[in-house]
């Protein structure tokens, strides 16, 4: 694989990367393996796991996990995170920066919308979840609080993409 195309799987993985699964182990010792968080509640997580769903209440986990999911509360029910961004952002900051270097990216993170070109090869080569996960990851790599984004071809500006809370992701 090129390392262009190793960076922007990078860069398309990442958001799916928030969505994986990981493991999750209550203070009773009860472990969730490859477990998704799925929304986050005002008390609690709920987790999708290969089992079904599950409920978890804060005072069901450790310390450190309470903590990581405090700062998502509110913004779950938009924008579910199941890594916050603070552990991802160095990620996603070195994939957006691998692809400028290569001049398949360019990012302008101007307010309200930022946008973003990239080169109609490497856009061709994602599929639909991967294109949308890049949308997303290129918006919070822009505004990690109100993030809006435009995708366009790199040669002739055509919207590829868009993504906002209130929208949502859209392909044309």
């Amino acid at each position: 694989m090129k390392h262009w195309q190793t960076a922007l799987a990078t860069l398309a993985a990442l958001s799916a990367s928030l969505a994986l699964g990981e493991d999750f182990k209550t203070i009773q010792d009860k472990e969730y393996k490859d477990a998704t968080v799925i929304r986050v509640e005002a008390d609690r997580i709920v987790l999708r796991t290969k089992s079904g769903i599950v409920k978890l209440y804060f005072s069901e986990l450790p310390k450190e996990v309470q903590e990581r999911f405090d700062g998502t509360k509110t913004t779950a029910a938009a924008t579910p995170h199941q890594t916050s961004m603070r552990e991802v952002k160095p990620r996603l900051v070195a994939a957006t920066e691998k692809l400028q270097r290569r001049g398949l990216l360019s990012v302008d993170c101007s307010e309200p919308d930022a946008k973003a070109w990239i080169a109609l090869a490497a856009w061709r080569t994602c599929d639909a979840q991967e294109k949308e996960n890049m949308t997303k990851n290129l918006a919070a790599y822009c505004h990690t609080q109100y993030s809006s984004i435009w995708i366009l071809d790199k040669r002739s500006g055509r919207k590829l993409a868009s993504y906002s809370a209130s929208r949502g992701f859209q392909a044309y």
